[in-house]
């Protein structure tokens, strides 16, 4: 076994990994080792290299070229092992990485742990193979309870989580007729008119009453009239029984003929590592504002991290790119000396299929219901342009308001935000209530957040009065 040790042992190459190694750099921390398992990426814009149409290039053109980089330093290369951690001694302060090679031993002062999450499939017959090829490729997918080598899921089986999975999607949409993508999130509705643009037929499955489970069901019929329209049919309320070599079979007895199965049923953190260590985890590895773990030297960043919801206080799983990254940067300064926090945050997300645009912040009503949480839902119209205007376009919020008594929230406050805007992007709108929603903001805080009219951009209707006048309305009834 090879033996190596350095000042700051990072452990994983996504978004919270590579921030967490290029801040450090900036800070002045030269001695890094930096471990990934897969040629790094930008991972959210996959789905689009697939299609072609916005990423003409391909997934080539979203690989982040270590040996020349366009943000990290240089010299990066030189600090970069490829391989699995396979086991971390906190005692020792020791990481053991398995690759191809064989084993390499670390001695390390301060570690990161951006280990990320990884893709998961429900357990169906006939998803891996009877008997897999030997993995190459160190990365893993979990079935059911099991993490496997991606090799072991069968032939036209796939996912989307990292390069080598938009590399085989690619060659698969390239001379391909059909295929099925199980689950109508946000990867599944992305790769859904990747593939219609690469000319294949889509249908689209979901095993939950309705599609588009991060709106609520009242904001998802723009959506499927908007895939009607392309010709893609969406099953709801269905799940995939078993897959065989010319297709799936259902639950409902229905078969399907198709080329490949594309499983876009969501993502696992990654802690096998932080749990065989004896890290702290519940649904990820607990932290605290400043990103340490339950072991004073040992960070983590990321999809693997559970934060506290800045809403509600309850534990969540952002699963959010652009938040790992700033969750690297507390983690870095803390670790520099350079005392740091990470401001209230909760879970967002925003996507668009053919150009209609939904995102979501917070909680929905259907989750909070699930959780036990009593809400109320305001709904209004919402117009791009005055109604003069024929280039305007319309859309929809929708604010989720907590009505009962808790700890944890104020009657009236904003627990969630929903938008479906045709054409033009709500990014403004996300970005803002994740602020409102974050800081525990309620209703009557809306007339604190002023609204800029242009009849270019906008109709003159102020939505923030618009939204707290019937809310407040809808309170008083209840009180009633």
């Amino acid at each position: 076994m090879i033996h190596s040790s350095c000042a700051l042992l990072i452990i994983g190459g996504g978004p919270g990994g590579r921030v967490s190694y290029m801040m450090a750099r900036k800070m002045g921390i030269d001695d890094i080792t930096l471990v990934i398992n897969e040629d790094p990426t930008v991972i959210c814009s996959l789905p689009y290299s697939v299609g072609r149409r916005l990423v003409p290039a391909g997934p080539e053109a979203e690989m982040v070229n270590l040996q020349n980089p366009e943000r990290l330093p240089a010299d990066t290369l030189k600090d970069v092992v490829r391989g699995n951690v396979i086991d971390l001694e906190l005692e020792k302060k020791t990481a053991t990485i398995r690759q191809s090679s064989g084993d390499v031993e670390i001695t390390f002062k301060k570690a990161i742990l951006a280990t990320g999450a990884m893709s998961w499939i429900p357990p169906v017959n006939g998803v891996t193979r009877e008997e897999a090829p030997l993995d190459k490729s160190l990365t893993w997918v979990m079935v059911g309870k099991d993490i496997i080598p991606r090799s072991s899921l069968a032939e036209n089986v796939y996912v989307m989580r990292g390069a080598e999975d938009s590399f085989s999607l690619d060659r698969f949409a390239s001379d391909k007729r059909k295929a099925v993508v199980v689950g109508t999130g946000a990867i599944g509705l992305e790769m859904a008119e990747a593939l219609y643009d690469r000319g294949l037929e889509v249908i689209l499955i979901e095993a939950l009453p309705h599609a588009v489970p991060f709106l609520d069901n009242e904001m998802t019929a723009t959506v499927l009239e908007r895939l009607e329209s392309k010709n893609i049919k969406v099953i709801t309320d269905t799940q995939v029984r078993e897959v065989f070599r010319e297709g799936i079979s259902l639950n409902n007895g229905e078969k399907i003929h198709t080329d490949g199965i594309i499983f876009a049923t969501g993502v696992k953190p990654n802690i096998a590592i932080a749990e065989g260590s004896g890290l702290g985890t519940e649904k990820g590895i607990i932290v605290d504002e400043t990103m340490r773990t339950s072991h004073p030297d040992i960070y983590a960043v990321g999809d693997a991290v559970q934060l506290l919801d800045g809403a509600t206080g309850f534990p969540v799983l952002p699963l959010i790119g652009t938040l790992a990254m700033r969750q690297a940067m507390v983690a870095v300064m803390n670790i520099a000396g350079m005392p740091a926090t990470l401001p209230p945050a909760t879970v967002w997300g925003l996507t668009a299929v053919f150009d209609l645009h939904l995102g979501g912040v917070g909680w929905s009503e259907e989750i909070a219901l699930r959780s036990g949480i009593e809400t109320m839902g305001i709904t209004i119209p919402y117009r791009t342009r005055e109604e003069a205007m024929p280039e305007g376009h319309h859309g929809t919020w929708k604010i989720v308001l907590a009505t009962g008594i808790s700890d944890s929230f104020r009657p009236g406050q904003i627990i969630g935000f929903q938008v479906v805007l045709d054409h033009e992007s709500p990014l403004f709108l996300v970005e803002r209530f994740i602020d409102i929603i974050s800081r525990k903001e309620t209703v009557n805080d809306l007339f604190g957040h002023y609204f800029v009219h242009s009849p270019y951009h906008n109709d003159i209707m102020d939505p923030y009065m618009n939204l707290m006048s019937i809310a407040q309305e809808s309170m008083s009834k209840l009180q009633k």
